[in-house]
């Protein structure tokens, strides 16, 4: 048992109470007495590990004592103590939510019984709770990143997943944002609960309030039952709003107010409902272009980027791309049941200094389908896809990321054109339409013409 637990005693008469106390000090125990007139905000802020209430008053105010604890400390075991013999106002004591009732006269001994099963079994819940717990860091080993920049990001998530904070996180399509938010809910103290997720693009717009809030039977046509939102759904753990800048203006104030509020009001209800929930949101768009532009609420902007994780593109943070494609290799090759394949090394060059417009997602579904695709155990540039080998296909194939600049543009096509010239400048140029001494220009400007010179084949300057 730990050492000077405290014990709550709540009396309306003196007569007892010393020897309650000293009785519970022979045992152990810390005991504060108090009568229900005393009651201040001082007791109640007080850290105690049990409430006893032994009031001789009605069954009706005893209840009432009850209900305003389980309110003001509701993880606190309350044990009811009373001369009443009414076997259903036992009964409604217990579906108050009281430890144990007991009837006066109280044998010390029985008391005492109670109060420590009472603790073992609030120490018992707490062990099983922190055995669900997961570890400081589970979660983040689904999220390869040995860059400076993603090893920066693991720390502001492990700080953030500690608080209840709202979170924004941003970066492009396929960045892993989703990954990072799902390590935050796993790392916070709501980690036994539930981690759900909508994807606002996947919406429609007419259900967008349906999906989040709810609706009651009948609401409107289509809805034959009621049915609980999201913010539901995640009462007591983390709800995750992905790509919420497409979020429709006309419902972004409803959302607003449950930020603010903690309620909602599901469709065709007029009845409030608390939701006790931490929104982690994200979204590829920029959200400040959106508010300049009318199409995204300013006051809820600031309410949802109270913390913001911007997550790098891939292109930025290249010396992560060979862990990821060891990691990606061994996940696709464990679930179809092959040997992981060997790369050929131009194979190898091209992954690892390719710009994946698609970032990581891009990457997994390239090496997924060369190795699915693939008649033998080593894998080159022949098991491109088409895609790839052809130059991320002409006209609509083409992904630019909002945002980017031409001059990232025209980089990215130069290192891209290089990778399929395997580092030789003098065919690039050609293929690009440039002489070799303009090629020789950008990429010096850049700092990569060592980077190219290493790979060229013919020497060419």
């Amino acid at each position: 048992m730990l050492k000077q637990q405290t014990i709550l005693i709540i009396e309306d008469r003196n007569t007892g109470q010393a020897s309650l106390s000293d009785f519970l000090s022979q045992h152990n125990f810390h005991s504060i007495t108090v009568s229900h007139d005393q009651l201040t905000n001082r007791t109640i802020d007080q850290s105690v590990d049990l409430i006893v209430i032994d009031l001789d008053q009605s069954d009706q105010a005893t209840l009432d004592q009850l209900r305003y604890w389980k309110i003001h400390k509701p993880q606190t075991p309350c044990i009811v103590v009373s001369r009443s013999e009414d076997i259903d106002a036992a009964v409604t004591a217990m579906k108050q939510g009281a430890a144990d009732y007991l009837h006066k006269p109280v044998n010390p001994e029985k008391l005492i019984h109670s109060i420590i099963a009472c603790l073992r079994s609030v120490r018992h819940d707490a062990d099983n709770h922190s055995r669900r717990q997961p570890t400081a860091q589970q979660g983040f080993e689904k999220i390869v990143g040995q860059s400076g920049s993603m090893q920066e990001i693991f720390e502001d998530a492990r700080r953030v997943a500690q608080t209840d904070s709202t979170v924004l996180i941003t970066g492009e399509s396929g960045t892993g944002k989703e990954l990072i938010a799902e390590a935050i809910h796993q790392n916070s103290p709501r980690a036994a609960e539930q981690f759900v997720t909508v994807n606002m693009a996947a919406v429609p717009e007419h259900l967008v309030e349906s999906e989040l809030f709810g609706h009651t039977k009948g609401s409107f046509t289509g809805a034959t039952e009621s049915r609980r939102g999201r913010f539901e759904a995640a009462h007591r753990g983390t709800l995750f709003i992905d790509e919420i800048g497409d979020f429709k203006l006309e419902s972004q104030a409803k959302l607003l107010r449950v930020l603010e509020n903690h309620t909602i009001t599901p469709i065709g209800s007029n009845q409030d409902r608390h939701v006790d929930v931490r929104v982690v949101a994200a979204t590829s768009h920029h959200l400040e272009k959106l508010v300049e532009t009318g199409r995204f609420r300013e006051d809820l902007y600031y309410r949802l980027n109270v913390i913001n994780l911007k997550l790098p593109p891939l292109r930025e943070r290249n010396e992560d791309i060979s862990m990821l494609i060891d990691c990606f290799l061994k996940q696709i090759c464990h679930q179809i049941h092959r040997e992981i394949p060997e790369l050929s090394p131009d194979l190898q060059q091209y992954l690892t200094t390719h710009t994946w417009p698609g970032n990581v997602r891009q990457l997994r579904n390239c090496l997924e389908s060369m190795v699915v695709l693939s008649k033998s155990g080593r894998l080159t540039m022949d098991d491109l896809p088409d895609m790839l080998r052809n130059g991320e296909a002409a006209h609509d194939g083409i992904v630019i990321p909002e945002g980017i600049r031409l001059e990232e543009l025209e980089r990215t096509a130069i290192q891209q054109t290089l990778s399929r010239n395997h580092g030789n400048r003098t065919h690039s140029a050609k293929s690009l339409g440039m002489s070799v001494r303009t090629l020789q220009r950008k990429l010096k400007a850049w700092g990569i013409r060592e980077q190219t010179r290493s790979f060229s084949r013919n020497g060419d300057s």
